[in-house]
């Protein structure tokens, strides 16, 4: 008896029209599924960002605010996490230490704020003085805005499949993802 090693040629087209046959039914469902998934990774992303300010204001005794659509070093992020040494939720000053900044088209490709809520910017809390919307928490873990008065909104976002997830932040500080 004769043995025989590798494959022949018709095995191996057999087994590369298989492979492509897979392939082009699997491809159409991944490409819708990715922008989905991008949505929901954002959307812990941005969820996590908020718990960290909130938990960094109680563990360091400072105020720590998110502040959207903010400049950093000739960079205007989508948002910016950062410790707020005058409790004015602007980052503007010397003593004021980034904690986390946020571009979605580098994270989140398709991501962005949903336009149509929140005023129009797809965020949902007042403004800084310098016309940001922003938010902080405090020591004791409660949001506010720039005047220190208790505060609550959200952040809307979306996808271009039309997907949309929201992050609501209670005036008592805490951050729920709402699909």
């Amino acid at each position: 008896m004769k043995r025989k090693d590798g494959f022949s040629t018709i095995e191996l087209m057999v087994t590369i029209a298989i492979l492509a046959i897979v392939a082009l039914i699997a491809i159409p469902g991944f490409s819708r599924w990715l922008p989905n998934y991008r949505l929901r990774v954002a959307a812990r992303d941005v969820f996590s960002n908020f718990q960290h300010a909130r938990l960094t204001a109680v563990k360091r005794h400072a105020v720590c605010a998110i502040t959207f659509s903010q400049a950093v070093g000739g960079t205007t992020y989508d948002y910016v996490v950062f410790v707020d040494k005058d409790s004015d939720l602007e980052f503007d000053d010397p003593g004021d230490e980034v904690l986390t900044s946020v571009l979605f088209s580098e994270r989140y490709k398709g991501v962005s704020f949903d336009t149509t809520k929140g005023g129009g910017d797809g965020i949902g809390f007042p403004t800084n003085g310098a016309g940001l919307p922003s938010i902080g928490f405090l020591t004791n873990g409660f949001s506010v805005d720039k005047d220190g008065t208790p505060v609550s909104g959200s952040v809307y976002l979306t996808n271009p499949n039309g997907r949309e997830r929201e992050l609501a932040v209670s005036a008592a500080g805490s951050v729920t993802i709402i699909e």
